[in-house]
C-alpha cells in the first residue's frame, strides 16, 4: 500500500512543468521558510502576544532539534532504501542514496506545525496545511515514500508533546535564551524592543 500511494502521487510528476516547479519549489524552500516562520513569531505583535509567541518560537526549536536527533540515531541503525533506488520513479529534485525512513523534511515541518497545534497559535492551521503540502511534495519529487512522511509526523507529534509537558523544566533554559538575547540586543535599539520582558512584572 505504502508503493502504491507513493505510485499515485509521484505519477502525477511531469504532467505539468508548472506544477513540477511548484512542488520542487516547494520541497526546497522548507528550511528557509521554516526560518522565515521563527523570525515571524520572535518579532511580531505588541508585547503581550510577542512573548506568547517567542515562546512558540523557541518551543519550535526544541522540538525540531529532538526530532532530527532522533531521526538521525534511526538511520544509523535501520536503512530502508529511497524510492528512487529500490523503483523507477520520476526524480525531480537530487538527493543522496541515503535511508527514506523518517523524513528530516516531515520531522522539520510537522515539529512546527505540532507545537503551533498544542499551543494553540492564531498560524496553527495555516502551518499544518503547509506541513501536510511539503509532505506531498516529498512523495511528488521522488524522495520519499508517504510512510516517511507519515512517520516524521508522528516521531514530531512525540517530541512535541514531549516539549510542551516539560515547559516547567525547560523554563530556565528558555530563560537563558531570552537573558542572552537580551544582553546581544541590548545596544541595538531597533532589536532591543523586542527583547523578552515578564508581562506580569509590567506596570
Amino acid at each position: 500500500m505504502n508503493y502504491e500511494i507513493f505510485q499515485w502521487i509521484n505519477g502525477w510528476s511531469s504532467y505539468s512543468p508548472y506544477l513540477d516547479k511548484g512542488m520542487i519549489f516547494i520541497t526546497n524552500s522548507v528550511p528557509y521558510v521554516a526560518i522565515a516562520l521563527m523570525l515571524f513569531l520572535w518579532f511580531i505583535g505588541n508585547q503581550e502576544k510577542r512573548v506568547e509567541k517567542q515562546y512558540t518560537a523557541v518551543y519550535t526549536v526544541f522540538s525540531c532539534l529532538l526530532g532530527l536527533s532522533i531521526n538521525a540515531v534511526l538511520h544509523l541503525f535501520y536503512y530502508h532504501p529511497r524510492p528512487f533506488v529500490a523503483h523507477h520513479v520520476h526524480q525531480l529534485v537530487p538527493h543522496p542514496a541515503d535511508s527514506s525512513f523518517v523524513s528530516d523534511h516531515a520531522v522539520l515541518v510537522f515539529s512546527i506545525a505540532w507545537i503551533m497545534l498544542l499551543r494553540n497559535d492564531s498560524w496553527k492551521y495555516p502551518g499544518f496545511i503547509w506541513a501536510i503540502i511539503v509532505g506531498i511534495s516529498r512523495v511528488f519529487v521522488g524522495v520519499h515514500y508517504p510512510a516517511d512522511v507519515i512517520g516524521g509526523a508522528l516521531i514530531s507529534y512525540g517530541v512535541s508533546l514531549l516539549v510542551i509537558q516539560s515547559s516547567k523544566k525547560l523554563e530556565p533554559l528558555v530563560q537563558v535564551i531570552f537573558n542572552v538575547y537580551s544582553g546581544l540586543t541590548k545596544h541595538i535599539p531597533l532589536l532591543a524592543k523586542y527583547s523578552y520582558k515578564d508581562p506580569s512584572q509590567e506596570s
